[in-house]
């Protein structure tokens, strides 16, 4: 009996060992878990931070992206408000045809030059072959004397931003008859 006893008294303090050793680990993996809930915790604040950031960062750069365009266009409107000024101040008998005329090419050059500066440059059609990427056909003329689906005429300019049309030119195309 008495080893029965020994036997019992062995086990029982052979499972206290073992729930304390279980009591142990639930501890440490409580502690992990925690740690783990933490850190996902600033994780997940961190990457609502960067949201918050990048969508404020792409909303200034929409909001000024056209500011060095608008103010290269600000010089020329500068132009033409003194052009308009001079216009109004001088006798407009006395206006000199060829001077007005000189000066609204050196503004129609300035505003190209700002134009061309940010990536806009006209698309060359006169003479080409028609391409559905570049042109826009309005009418068609029947002729021998030019290659077929030849651009003659061009109604409007076409242009191209950063190598992407944003408007065909629109033209005149010969065909066989």
């Amino acid at each position: 009996m008495e080893e029965n006893n020994e036997n019992l008294e062995n086990k029982v303090t052979e499972l206290e060992n073992k729930i304390m050793e279980l009591e142990q680990q639930l501890s440490e993996s409580e502690l992990i878990q925690k740690e783990q809930h933490e850190r996902f915790l600033r994780s997940e604040a961190d990457f609502q931070n960067l949201k918050k950031r990048t969508e404020k960062e792409k909303e200034d750069t929409r909001k000024y992206a056209l500011q060095d365009v608008i103010m290269g266009i600000l010089n020329v409107l500068d132009h033409i408000e003194r052009g308009i000024k001079a216009y109004k101040d001088s006798e407009k008998e006395l206006l000199d045809r060829e001077e007005v005329l000189m000066g609204l090419e050196l503004v129609y050059k300035d505003l190209k030059n700002v134009l061309r500066s940010h990536g806009l440059c006209e698309i060359e059609c006169l003479g080409k072959e028609f391409d559905p990427y570049f042109h826009e056909a309005m009418a068609i003329i029947c002729s021998n004397e030019t290659e077929e689906n030849t651009v003659v005429e061009e109604f409007q300019k076409g242009y191209i931003l950063n190598d992407r049309v944003i408007r065909p030119s629109k033209v005149k195309v010969t065909k066989k008859e």
